[in-house]
C-alpha cells in the first residue's frame, strides 16, 4: 500500500523538475542552483516521518539529515571537479561514489549533535573556498524534445528507490539518505551534457550558496524534536 511519503515525493519530483528547469532557463543556471540547495525535500520528508513514525524518530532523522548535508557538499565539490576533466556519465559515477562513501562514514560515527553541527560547517567553509573555477565556454546545445520526460522519470525513480529503501535502515541512516542530491545529479548531469563543465560548476555552486539557510532550518528542527 503506498504511503503518504511515496506521493509526497511522486508529487513532488515532477513539480520540482518542471520547476527548476523552467527558472534555470529563464534566470540562469546559478539561480537554479539557488532553488536545489532549499529544503524543499527534506522538509516534507521529516513532516511525514514525524506523522508516521512520531517526534522521537523524527528527531533521530534530523540528525542523519544534518550529517546527510556533509555527503551533499562532497558530492557537489567532487562532481565540479570531476566535470571539468571527465564527460557527465563518468563525472556523476565519481560524484555519486564518493556521496555515498561520505554518507556511509559519518552515520557510523556517534557524535553530539552541535559536533555535528560545526563539522558541517566546517565542511562547508572548506569547499567553498577550495571551489573549482572553470574557465571553459558554455556550450550551447538546442535540447532535444525527450529530455525533460527523462529528467522527471529518472527524478522518479530515484525517489522512490530511496523512500522504500529508508523504512528498513533506521532514522538515522533513512535522514541521511533522504538529503542525497537526485535533483543536483539529474539536473547537473543534463547541463553538464548539454552545456558543459562551466554550466554545472556554476549550478552546484548556487546549490551551495544556499546550503547555510537550510543547515540553520535542519540545526532549529534539531533543537525542537530532541
Amino acid at each position: 500500500m503506498f504511503t503518504t511519503l511515496f506521493w509526497i515525493k511522486v508529487i513532488i519530483a515532477p513539480v520540482m523538475v518542471l520547476s527548476v528547469s523552467y527558472l534555470q532557463r529563464r534566470f540562469g543556471d546559478r539561480f537554479g542552483g539557488w532553488l536545489i540547495g532549499l529544503p524543499i525535500t527534506t522538509g516534507p520528508f521529516i513532516l511525514v516521518i514525524g506523522i508516521q513514525e512520531g517526534v522521537a524518530f523524527a528527531g533521530h532523522t534530523v540528525r542523519g539529515i544534518l550529517l546527510g548535508q556533509i555527503a551533499l557538499i562532497v558530492f557537489c565539490w567532487v562532481y565540479a571537479y570531476a566535470s571539468l576533466r571527465a564527460p557527465w556519465h563518468l563525472a556523476i559515477v565519481i560524484g555519486t561514489s564518493a556521496c555515498l562513501i561520505t554518507g556511509y562514514l559519518v552515520t557510523q560515527v556517534k557524535v553530539p549533535f552541535g559536533i555535528s553541527t560545526v563539522a558541517l560547517v566546517l565542511t562547508w567553509l572548506i569547499a567553498m573556498k577550495w571551489w573549482p573555477h572553470s574557465r571553459l565556454p558554455e556550450q550551447k546545445i538546442t535540447p532535444p524534445r525527450w529530455e525533460l520526460p527523462v529528467r522527471i522519470l529518472v527524478t522518479l525513480a530515484l525517489l522512490i528507490g530511496l523512500s522504500a529503501l529508508a523504512p528498513h535502515v533506521g532514522a538515522k541512516v533513512a535522514g541521511a539518505l533522504s538529503t542525497y542530491p537526485v535533483i543536483a545529479s539529474v539536473l547537473g548531469a543534463f547541463n553538464h551534457k548539454r552545456f558543459g563543465p562551466a554550466a554545472t560548476a556554476s549550478t552546484l555552486r548556487g546549490l551551495m550558496q544556499t546550503l547555510p539557510f537550510t543547515i540553520v532550518i535542519i540545526f532549529v528542527l534539531g533543537l525542537m524534536l530532541r
